[in-house]
This record gives C-alpha cells, sequence and structure tokens, in this order.
C-alpha cells in the first residue's frame, strides 16, 4: 500500500506513553508493529496502534522502517543512560534547594536529545539550572514540568477497578473532568470513590456520561417541585435505568413514578 497521505495512531515507548499521530514515510505497516519515527532532529521507538489513517491531521513525525533489534538493543541502553541523567539531575537540583521531583528522562535513539520531566508545587524558574545541566550533560536539553495526571501516567499505578490507569494504557489526550458528570450520574460525592491515583476527578466518569444524558432526558430535575392528581411534592431521586423518579410528598410520604420513554416529559402537570 502506498504510504501518501497515509498515516497511523502511535504511542512513543517510554515513561510518559504519548500518543499522536505520525506520518508513513515509506511501506505501511500494522497496528501491534514497533517502528522507527523521525520527528524534527531526533529519532524513537513507537508502537503503532491504528494503521491507516487516510489524510492524518498535522502529523508530529514519521515512521522510517520497522525496528530492528538493533534498534531495539539501542532503546533499551538509551532507558538505562535516560535514567542515569534523571538520576544526576535531581541530585543537582536538590544541592541548589529546587523543588523539583524528577519522576523521568527520555534520551532519543542518537543519543542527542533529553527531555526530563518533572513535577513541582508551584512554577519553577528554571532557567539558570538549565543552562548548568546543558552544560554537564553536553545534550540539548528539555525540562518539561507537568502536573498531577501525567505524574500518574508516568508512575502507571493500578485503578480502583483493578486495572491499569486509563491514562497510561490507552487515553489519547487527558481531558478535563468537571464535577457536573458525578452529579448527572448521582454518584456519592465522596472524594475516595471519585478521585483517581492523579487526585483528579477519574476519567472514567466521562465515559457513559453520554448514555446518562440520553437517559435523564424528560425527567425532572432533582429538586424540582410537581403537582400529580392534587397532590403537591418535590424530586428527590432519579432512576436513569428505570426511567423512573421518586417524589417526596407535602405529608412525608414517597412514590415512584414513571417517566416514560425518552424525550417525553415526565408528567404534564410538572412544574
Amino acid at each position: 500500500m502506498a504510504a501518501d497521505n497515509l498515516g497511523a495512531l502511535v504511542r512513543r515507548l517510554g515513561p510518559l506513553c504519548d500518543i499522536h499521530l505520525a506520518a508513513w514515510g515509506g511501506s505501511v505497516g500494522n497496528p501491534g508493529q514497533v517502528w522507527v519515527e523521525e520527528e524534527g532532529r531526533t529519532v524513537w521507538l513507537v508502537k503503532v496502534l491504528k494503521s491507516p489513517i487516510v489524510n492524518p491531521n498535522n502529523p508530529r513525525g514519521h515512521l522510517l522502517r520497522i525496528a530492528s533489534p538493533a534498534d531495539r538493543e539501542t532503546y533499551q541502553t538509551c532507558l538505562c543512560e535516560a535514567d542515569l541523567l534523571r538520576q544526576s539531575a535531581q541530585d543537582r537540583a536538590t544541592a541548589h534547594n529546587l523543588p523539583m521531583r524528577f519522576l523521568a528522562a527520555e534520551l532519543d535513539l542518537g543519543r542527542t536529545f533529553v527531555r526530563l520531566h518533572f513535577s513541582a508545587p508551584n512554577r519553577v524558574d528554571f532557567r539558570e539550572f538549565l543552562r548548568e545541566l546543558g552544560a554537564e550533560f553536553k545534550l540539548r536539553l528539555e525540562l518539561h514540568q507537568i502536573g498531577p495526571r501525567d505524574e500518574a501516567r508516568i508512575l502507571g499505578e493500578v485503578g480502583p477497578c483493578g486495572r491499569p490507569l486509563c491514562c497510561r494504557t490507552f487515553l489519547h489526550k487527558l481531558r478535563p473532568v468537571p464535577l457536573e458528570l458525578a452529579f448527572e450520574q448521582q454518584l456519592f460525592l465522596s472524594p475516595e470513590r471519585l478521585t483517581g491515583a492523579c487526585g483528579r476527578l477519574m476519567c472514567c466518569l466521562a465515559y457513559e456520561h453520554e448514555q446518562y444524558r440520553d437517559a435523564l432526558e424528560g425527567l425532572p430535575k432533582m429538586g424540582t417541585r410537581i403537582t400529580v392528581e392534587g397532590r403537591t411534592g418535590k424530586v428527590v431521586g432519579l432512576n436513569a435505568f428505570q426511567r423512573s423518579f421518586t417524589v417526596q410528598w407535602s405529608d412525608g410520604t414517597r412514590s415512584e413514578l414513571n417517566g416514560g420513554k425518552p424525550g417525553d416529559r415526565a408528567d404534564p402537570e410538572t412544574r
């Protein structure tokens, strides 16, 4: 298959599980294969996740060839060298009393560029520190400050579901998860049940959001006061799966009413 206007979704091998689009620079490969990718003046190993993709939008790199045993051996060597660079950067930051925690380092296959990922409680002015590291390492150098979600992605913990974190395995981009998603799914607002390893709301709250929104369509909102057959009450519960809602009447009793099909009004007298 010709590689003109074709690309692939790839995941760069390394600590951050960077997923992006790359263009084919020759023959087209299959998902699961490990290829050599060129990005600017650097060369990396990536795993093909989806291929081919027609007319990829703004690919970051070009896939050159299937990784050879020598390429894989070089990658393993670079992993060891990158960790030594990370440790050296951490020692120097500690000596300078900089509140930087270096979590991972990426060294390209050509050993010309290193990217150091670090976390810190606040923004850090590391310009002078960067110059010192560059002089010591004698490499092109980039310092990348990351937030709690990328920190969890690098550490690669296990979620409450018992599976590896979604951000570590398959999520392409980490998107904000608003608290409204938990409200709409009527989840208990306890931090232990809603937050992931990063301390932020779990990404999986967004997976079924559209289904919940469709299921709740037409049902009255929580707290709505309604009148049915002369009785007035307040909606105190919703059941998206049964398409029903619970009303607490003025005398303190409760009833569960049918909400009808999606798109219908819950009751003609709802107000």
